[in-house]
C-alpha cells in the first residue's frame, strides 16, 4: 500500500454536501448559549454542553483541575465530558508549567483513522459478502485481550523506528520493550470502546474503512508508571491534590521523561491503527477487489498532549493572548481552523467526519464521540440484551452479551452531541456503518 496512507499530515478532501442536520428548534437556541462558564477558584471552566446534562461528579472534577495549578487561562470541556480516572474525558487544557499522566490518559495515543474505498459503494456489496469481510477482520485481527502469535512483519522495524526517530525513550520503556506483547499487539483492536467498521458515506454511499484503537498494553503501562512518579514528586513536595490528578514540572527529570515515553506510545498507537487499517483493507479486497484511496486517508489522536502555538482571551481581563504552551487532550479531538477529524457515535448510529472550525475557547477542539450516558456497570444491569439486538438489527455485527456495556443507547444522542459543539466543526460528511467489528 502506498505510503502516502500513513502521512500524518492532515488532508483536505473535497467537500460534500453532509444530508446530515443539526436538531432544530430549542437544541439549536440552546447550542447558542454555549460555552457555559462555570467559575472557580481559579480559572472558569468552559462547558461546550448544558450543565444539567453532565453527571454532578463530572462537573467537580472539571472545578477540581480548574482549580489546580496546572491550567493556563481556562479548562475546556467538550460536548461528550463525562467522568474518567483523576480527570473528565472529553476535557482540554494548555498548561506552561505541568503535565498529568491521568490527564492525558491510560490509553496514550488512542484515537481514529479512516479512509474511503475507491469506487466501492453500498450497492456493489450483498450482504453474505459483508460477513465475508467481518469474518476476515476477525481472523485478520485479534481483538479483546488477544495478540498476534508472532510479530506482523515490519512490526518489530516499526518499533525500532519509533525510538530512533526522536531519541526515545526513556532507560524505563526501553526496557518494557523487551517484553514480547508489543511487538505482538502491533496491529491489534483492543477492547472496551474500541471498534472497527466498515462504512459508507450517507450522500454518496461510498464505502469507508474506519477503526478506533491505542497505544495497546505499553501506553497504559507508560501511564501507569509515569502516574506513580507523578505522586511520588508531590509528595516529596509536600503538595495534596485530588484523587488521580498527579503532575509534575514539564521542565523537570520527571516530566520530560513522561514526555519522551509519552511522544513514543503516540506513535506506537498511530502505527497500531496504520497496521489495522492495512489487514482491514486487505479483507476488503479480498472480497471486492477495490482498494482504499490513499489521498484522503485521516489518522489522529485523541489522547495526547503536545507544544501548540495557542492564541485565546484571558477570560479575566478580556486581552487578547498568544504563547506556546502544553495542549492535553483527554478523549478530545484536535479542531484546528480547517483540520479533518472523526467523531464517532456509536455501534448503531455511525459517525462523522468534521473539519475544524479553530476555535479558542475550545483550544481548538472538539468532542472524540458521543460520550457515555451510563457507565459500563450500569449499563450491563439495566440494558436489555434483546433491545441491544433490536437496536444493532441490519448491521453486521456481534451482539454477544459481554458487549452490552456498549449498546447505543449507553452512549449520549449524537445529534445533542454535534448541535452542541456547531461552533466547534463543520460536518463534512456521516458515515453509516455496516459491518462493526469490537473485542469481547
Amino acid at each position: 500500500m502506498s505510503q502516502k496512507l500513513w502521512n500524518f499530515a492532515f488532508r483536505r478532501t473535497r467537500r460534500q454536501a453532509a444530508t446530515f442536520a443539526v436538531a432544530q428548534g430549542a437544541q439549536e437556541n440552546l447550542s447558542e448559549s454555549l460555552p457555559v462558564v462555570i467559575e472557580t477558584a481559579n480559572v472558569p471552566v468552559y462547558l461546550f454542553a448544558p450543565k444539567e446534562e453532565v453527571e454532578p461528579e463530572a462537573i467537580q472534577q472539571l472545578i477540581k483541575l480548574a482549580e489546580s495549578p496546572m491550567p493556563v487561562g481556562f479548562v475546556s470541556a467538550m460536548p461528550d465530558v463525562h467522568l474518567g480516572k483523576g480527570v473528565t474525558i472529553g476535557t482540554v487544557f494548555a498548561s506552561e508549567a505541568y503535565i498529568a499522566p491521568h490527564a492525558v490518559g491510560v490509553d496514550i495515543g488512542c484515537g481514529m483513522c479512516a479512509v474511503p474505498v475507491d469506487g466501492l459503494f453500498k450497492d456493489q456489496i450483498e450482504r453474505k459478502s459483508l460477513v465475508q469481510i467481518q469474518n476476515l477482520i476477525k481472523k485478520y485481527i485479534p481483538t479483546g485481550r488477544h495478540e498476534h502469535k508472532n510479530p506482523l512483519q515490519q512490526a518489530k522495524e516499526t518499533i525500532a523506528d519509533i525510538s530512533d526517530e526522536s531519541n526515545i525513550p526513556s532507560s524505563w520503556l526501553e526496557e518494557a520493550l523487551h517484553d514480547k506483547k508489543v511487538a505482538n499487539q502491533l496491529g491489534t483492536l483492543g477492547g472496551g470502546n474500541h471498534f472497527i467498521e466498515v462504512v459508507y458515506d450517507e450522500a454518496t454511499e461510498q464505502v469507508w474503512i474506519m477503526l478506533h484503537s491505542g497505544s495497546r498494553n505499553i501506553g497504559n503501562k507508560s501511564a501507569m508508571h509515569h502516574d506513580g512518579i507523578a505522586k511520588d514528586w508531590l509528595a516529596r513536595e509536600g503538595l495534596d491534590t485530588p484523587t488521580g490528578l498527579n503532575y509534575m514540572p514539564i521542565a523537570s527529570d520527571e516530566g520530560k521523561r513522561y514526555l519522551q515515553d509519552m511522544e513514543w506510545c503516540q506513535r506506537y498507537a498511530f502505527h497500531n491503527r496504520r497496521f489495522m487499517l492495512d489487514l482491514v483493507a486487505g479483507a476488503v479486497e479480498k472480497v471486492t477487489k477495490r482498494t482504499p484511496d490513499t489521498s484522503r486517508v485521516v489518522n489522529i489522536h485523541h489522547n495526547y498532549c503536545q507544544c501548540e502555538r495557542c492564541s485565546w482571551t484571558d477570560p479575566t481581563t478580556g486581552q487578547q493572548m498568544e504563547k506556546s504552551l502544553w495542549v492535553t487532550r483527554k478523549g478530545a479531538t484536535s479542531a484546528q481552523h480547517g483540520q479533518l477529524g472523526l467523531i464517532p457515535g456509536n455501534m448503531g448510529v455511525g459517525s462523522f467526519l468534521t473539519r475544524g472550525k479553530g476555535n479558542s475557547a475550545s483550544w481548538n477542539s472538539c468532542s472524540h464521540g458521543a460520550g457515555r450516558a451510563m457507565s459500563r456497570k450500569k449499563a450491563m444491569a439495566n440494558i436489555k440484551q434483546e433491545d441491544f439486538v433490536a437496536q444493532m438489527a441490519g448491521i453486521i455485527c456481534d451482539t454477544d452479551a459481554k458487549v452490552r456495556d456498549e449498546a447505543p443507547n449507553a452512549y449520549k444522542d449524537l445529534t445533542k452531541v454535534m448541535a452542541n459543539q456547531k461552533d466547534l466543526v463543520d460536518v463534512e460528511l456521516r458515515l453509516l456503518p455496516l459491518i462493526n467489528v469490537k473485542g469481547f
